[in-house]
């Protein structure tokens, strides 16, 4: 099962020895204004139905983190779906949803790991739970491979809710304000802040 047996955020944070702190991530950064092509892509999808975890992940939380890739497209890369087995016996093993990766484009997952985004139907405290398991999983991996980051991000999405957190030393960070749909500049501008902190 490995990361899905991440559902609880109180059992997490105890099984992994981490402390919680809640805090304001991002009192400052710009916002960016989605492109045409993002306006109508997420247009199209609203025209849909969005019934399951899976298509409000391929329909609306895929092309958000595929235009903040494009972005950066000489500097990171956006996988999806990637294996990420670290330590079986711990449960961090698995698939996860999304993550950027700090290296150019390449057909292999490679190290650093910066950022996880874990995308739920509905249930917010199972996404961050997974999410945490997967950014101290990613911790292990880029160490592993020689290439360690001062912090590593994470994103919990219900498509319509957006919740950041940021896991540095021993302790999750998770941001005391839910970014909404509505407010997609403002998501945009919290992924762009994120990125360009490791560039």
């Amino acid at each position: 099962m490995g990361y899905s047996n991440y559902k609880n955020l109180k059992q997490t944070l105890k099984k992994l020895n981490l402390e919680e702190l809640d805090v304001l991530l991002f009192p400052n950064f710009e916002w960016v204004e989605p492109s045409e092509w993002l306006k109508q892509t997420l247009a199209m999808a609203n025209r849909t139905p969005l019934t399951n975890e899976k298509s409000k992940s391929e329909r609306i939380v895929s092309p958000i983190l595929l235009e903040v890739a494009l972005a950066y497209e000489n500097e990171i890369t956006l996988y999806s779906g990637e294996d990420l087995t670290v330590d079986v016996n711990r449960d961090l093993a698995g698939e996860c949803d999304f993550f950027f990766s700090k290296h150019p484009r390449k057909s292999v997952m490679q190290a650093p790991i910066v950022t996880f985004v874990e995308a739920k139907d509905e249930d917010f405290e199972y996404g961050q739970a997974q999410c945490i398991a997967q950014m101290y999983a990613s911790r292990i991996f880029n160490d592993q491979e020689g290439k360690p980051t001062p912090c590593i991000y994470g994103c919990a999405v219900t498509s319509g809710e957006w919740k950041f957190l940021k896991l540095e030393n021993d302790q999750v960070l998770i941001d005391t304000r839910t970014y909404y749909l509505v407010e997609l500049p403002k998501i945009l501008g919290v992924f762009h802040h994120i990125i360009k902190s490791f560039l």
